[in-house]
């Protein structure tokens, strides 16, 4: 259980994001995922993904998290930028490169024609927007928070006491999972084995064989984990469980309600926008937030 229990505390110096009350950093990545779903202009997006890179940057995490942080960010850009240029059914449509023509012999049949689009490109990178954003921020908040705080920080933003314990409990177990892997693949190359294969079928036998015994010690690490707390007759009932938390600062309080207030205006401003694009309601004086919403948010 060694491994379980440095998972989320960061390597790296302290940064500004992590002397800021775990409650508020909490809300932060609540505010974000509202708005990643309210966005749509990619002027927006783009500056809600450099606002959560900055939060990252200033989260204190050491350079391999933040060389992770960047490569993991890096490949969902690409991929769904990418698949979405592949599989784009908007109009209009341009063409940047065909792949399969539908008389292909070997492809066409079964695909028909496939085309990479210009405007596929932009709406992936939209969607990737959403994702790196979310995925910045949160591994920021995971690395840089250590279990405790986090789980005062869920137990003060009302989150109840079960879901609160599980969700820290499942990020303390990701460093072991992360270790047993990097064991089986030392093992792995010792042995002068590969899990990579050109043939497909020996790709997924290796990939069985290499997650199988990753998912056995997981299992046992929660086996053990789940003993020992019922040998100390753990109960989220009990109120001795429950340690005091302290209020939350001023200024961790008015960002708290800053942030609120931003995210509820944005999406009374949405809100307007979609039932004038539904044809439901429409209002000459709020040509301005039509005009806003349809640009810039």
């Amino acid at each position: 259980m060694n491994g379980s229990t440095s998972t989320n505390k960061a390597q790296g110096k302290p940064g500004v994001l992590t002397r800021i009350d775990p409650r508020a950093r909490i809300l932060l990545l609540l505010y974000s995922s509202v708005l990643s779903v309210l966005l749509d202009s990619l002027f927006s997006l783009c500056a809600m993904g450099a606002l959560c890179l900055l939060a990252a940057l200033c989260s204190g995490l050491s350079a391999r998290q933040l060389a992770w942080l960047v490569f993991g960010a890096a490949l969902v850009t690409w991929g769904t930028m990418f698949s979405q240029a592949i599989f784009y059914y908007g109009e209009p449509r341009t063409v940047l490169l065909n792949l399969v023509e539908p008389d292909n012999l070997l492809l066409g049949w079964l695909t028909g024609e496939m085309n990479v689009y210009r405007e596929g490109f932009r709406h992936g990178a939209i969607q990737s927007l959403r994702f790196t954003s979310m995925m910045m921020l949160g591994l920021a908040l995971c690395w840089s928070t250590d279990a405790r705080s986090l789980m005062q920080g869920l137990l003060g933003v009302g989150t109840p006491y079960v879901l609160a314990f599980m969700s820290v409990t499942a990020l303390r177990f990701l460093p072991g999972i992360m270790q047993e892997a990097s064991t089986v693949r030392r093992a792995w190359q010792v042995r002068g084995m590969r899990v990579f294969s050109p043939n497909p079928f020996t790709l997924a036998s290796n990939w069985i064989m290499f997650v199988r015994p990753v998912i056995v010690n997981g299992y046992r690490r929660s086996v053990i984990l789940a003993l020992s707390l019922q040998s100390r007759a753990f109960s989220p009932a009990n109120n001795q469980s429950r340690r005091y938390i302290p209020p939350m600062p001023f200024g961790a309080r008015l960002f708290s309600w800053l942030g609120f207030w931003a995210v509820a205006c944005i999406l009374c401003m949405k809100t307007f926008y979609w039932l004038y694009l539904g044809g439901l309601y429409y209002n000459s004086s709020l040509r301005n937030i039509y005009m806003i919403c349809r640009h810039y948010i």
